[in-house]
Order: structure tokens, then sequence, then C-alpha cells
């Protein structure tokens, strides 16, 4: 992911809005505080946390010959939280930032549906089991 080209890669970022179509920084900046962060969907089950967001920006690295090609610029993610036995730690803080999951999505509609497969596998989980990714 990162590579010895990331940082050039970061500087040429383009931005989409929620459709898809490409749009300046500040627009994404924009539009980014109007979509309360970008949140799609959001499900906590058992000590997991299935999160799916509109990022706006395609993390993928670039093929050579990128016309055609659909951004990806939804993301669904599988978080664990945090043991607090103790009870000292802030809600903000349980949640452990490691992905146990990620898959991207082009649409809205396909981010939903992802999340909708990572709410399902994580509740298999809970019944029978993480098994090693």
């Amino acid at each position: 992911m990162f590579g010895p080209d990331f940082f050039e890669r970061l500087s040429q970022r383009t931005y989409y809005d929620l459709d898809g179509n490409p749009i300046t920084q500040d627009q994404w900046s924009v539009l980014r505080l109007g979509a309360g962060s970008g949140h799609v969907a959001h499900d906590q089950i058992g000590f997991y946390h299935v999160s799916t967001v509109w990022t706006g920006i395609d993390t993928t690295a670039p093929a050579r010959d990128d016309h055609g090609r659909t951004p990806l610029i939804y993301e669904t993610m599988v978080f664990v939280e945090r043991l607090d036995p103790d009870g000292v730690l802030s809600e903000d803080d349980k949640l452990d930032c490691t992905e146990e999951y990620a898959e991207l999505h082009a649409t809205r509609e396909d981010a939903l549906a992802g999340h909708h497969r990572a709410t399902a596998m994580v509740r298999n989980w809970v019944v029978n089991g993480r098994p090693e990714l």
C-alpha cells in the first residue's frame, strides 16, 4: 500500500462526491462536514463494530491505464472493542483501531450491501468463533 511512490500518489489524490464524480479538495471538505463524517452505517455486534463510511478518496493504487476505472470511495471495516474489565476507558478509547476486516466499494448501494455482508460475517464469528483470516 505505501511503497516508494506513496507520497507522490498522495499529492496527486483525486477527490470524489457521493456519486463518484471528481471534485476539488475544497468541495470534498464541505461534503465531509455535511455528510456527518461520511457515516453510511454502523452496527455493534458483541464487541465487534461494523462501520461503513464514504471516504470520497480512492485509496487503491492506480492502474497504469486509469481510464474507465470506477473509484472505490466507500469502505466497510470491522473493529474489535478493547476489553475494559475495570471500566476505566472512555467510549472512544474502547474502540481498537486495528481492523479485523475491510472491504472497499464504488457506490453507496454496494457499500450498504457490503455492510450487510460484514454484519452477517461478524454474527457468524460471535456464534462460531472468528477464524484466522
